[in-house]
């Protein structure tokens, strides 16, 4: 199928050059764009295995696209469409036109495999290569806390014509909390991704343009029995941290960490990983 928009040589973006927002995207926050496509990349292969709760967040958002009424052939961007489970359940719910975007082109080869209608664009949300209005509707699922939320919600905006409408979701803070409550027991640095709040994220969809239809707060406990599906679980999700601040842990803080998880197994019979998220319906005014 041929997209919308042109398939464009990828452009990496210099986040001390294209950094604007003083309110959202502090220092702390800057993105490494080179890393997260490599991790996202390295994960293709995995992500499917792991990604129960992003799967039934798209099942979420799909729900509430084929409930607004919308035309099967209306065209629609998936932005950030990762291995393309979104995209195959739309396919199968009836619409037509479909667009999927991603920074991973490991993820879009998956992502080909799953749907016979959609258009693929290896490409990033924070410099979408479409036209102004290319798009009646979109659609991103967990992908927005990987970027510059204004530099998003700025492009979103550009690329949806005049009464389009989008589906957003995006992981906030208070995710992964074990993690970060763990560094401070130990007195590490915590090596979490920071991630933007709910309340931020809606304020950067609203100075883009857009009217917030319905916003709602979300959480879910993932449970594992053993430490080494707990770590593992955030590899082969790709979900590792990306921010120019990032350090690793050495081998002592690894093993410390590791063992503070293992005692609270043995104490609890279970390890939980908290996941936040917000859920957003924003429309684009008809002028």
């Amino acid at each position: 199928n041929t997209p919308p928009c042109p398939v464009a040589t990828f452009r990496f973006w210099n986040v001390r050059n294209c950094f604007r927002s003083n309110f959202l995207n502090s220092p702390k926050r800057l993105l490494i764009r080179q890393q997260i496509q490599d991790q996202f990349d390295r994960a293709a292969n995995t992500y499917d295995s792991v990604s129960e709760l992003q799967r039934r967040m798209g099942q979420s958002l799909q729900q509430l696209i084929v409930e607004s009424g919308s035309n099967p052939e209306d065209s629609l961007i998936d932005l950030g469409c990762g291995t393309g489970e979104l995209l195959l359940g739309l396919e199968q719910a009836g619409l037509s036109n479909l667009t999927g975007l991603d920074l991973s082109a490991q993820m879009l080869e998956v992502a080909k495999t799953k749907t016979s209608s959609a258009s693929f664009v290896h490409a990033d949300i924070e410099s979408i290569p479409c036209d102004d209005g290319a798009f009646k509707l979109a659609v991103s699922n967990a992908a927005l806390q990987w970027c510059d939320i204004g530099m998003a919600a700025k492009e979103i905006f550009r690329t949806l014509e005049p009464g389009g409408k989008a589906w957003l979701t995006s992981f906030t803070e208070g995710t992964l909390g074990q993690w970060h409550r763990a560094f401070t027991t130990l007195g590490f640095k915590s090596r979490v991704h920071v991630l933007p709040g709910a309340t931020e994220i809606r304020c950067q969809f609203e100075q883009a343009g857009f009217k917030v239809v319905n916003v709602e707060l979300l959480a879910e406990t993932v449970q594992f029995d053993s430490v080494e599906n707990m770590f593992g679980s955030i590899k082969r999700l790709g979900a590792s941290n990306a921010m120019e601040s990032r350090s690793r842990m050495n081998r002592a803080e690894y093993q410390a960490t590791k063992q503070l998880f293992q005692n609270e197994l043995e104490t609890q019979g279970q390890l939980g990983l908290d996941y936040v998220w917000v859920q957003m319906s924003v429309e684009k005014p008809l002028t």
